[in-house]
Parts: structure tokens; C-alpha cells; sequence
């Protein structure tokens, strides 16, 4: 649902880059993974932000290894990540593992 997935974006992710892509654009976009039990590899591969097609396609991966490191690979990103806009989705990349909890009570902190 959009309240679950706006809090996912917003407390707990693992995003390379996180933006209002669209993989359906182009026949050429593909999210791919690959997990060996070793590393387990994501990679968004020629894939366009909505409604800004024109400035290009990125490609970039993230990958998780059993020992806990994570390591994101950038091959394409065609504009400076501080010019995509955020106004339809959070442009955002890292690491968050939080929680949010929304009481509708005002005697409760």
C-alpha cells in the first residue's frame, strides 16, 4: 500500500540510488539479481527517471557479501544525483535501519 511503502522509503532501506525510476521506460532497463550464497547482487541496468528520460539511463548495483559488507558499484549516472528531483519520490542513497511509529493519541509521547 502507499502508507506502507512511504514509510519503507522513508526508515528502512538499502539503496544504492533511491529515485523515481521508471524499469518499464525501455525495453533495454532490467533489474537483475544474482545470488551464489556467497554475495547477493542487485543491479538496475539502463533504467530511466520518470518522466526525465531525455537526460539518460543509469546503471548501478548493489552487493550484499555473508560476511556483512555491502558494497554499491556505479557504471551510469548521467546527472549530478543533487539535480534529481524529489518531489515525486526520496532521492536518497545508503544505509537506514530505523523504525517509525505513528500514534494517533496525544496522551501517549
Amino acid at each position: 500500500g502507499d502508507v506502507i511503502h512511504r514509510m519503507l522509503t522513508a526508515t528502512q532501506y538499502i539503496a544504492p540510488l533511491m529515485a523515481n525510476f521508471n524499469p518499464s521506460y525501455s525495453r533495454n532497463s532490467t533489474v537483475q539479481y544474482l545470488d551464489n550464497g556467497t554475495v547477493f547482487v542487485v543491479q538496475w541496468d539502463k533504467v530511466y527517471l520518470q518522466g526525465k528520460e531525455d537526460i539518460g539511463s543509469f546503471t548501478f548495483q548493489a552487493a550484499l557479501h555473508s560476511s556483512g559488507r555491502i558494497v554499491f558499484g556505479y557504471k551510469e549516472i548521467p546527472v549530478p544525483v543533487l539535480q534529481i528531483s524529489a518531489s515525486q519520490h526520496p532521492v536518497k542513497a545508503g544505509l537506514s535501519d530505523a523504525f517509525m511509529v505513528l500514534n494517533p493519541s496525544p496522551d501517549v509521547p
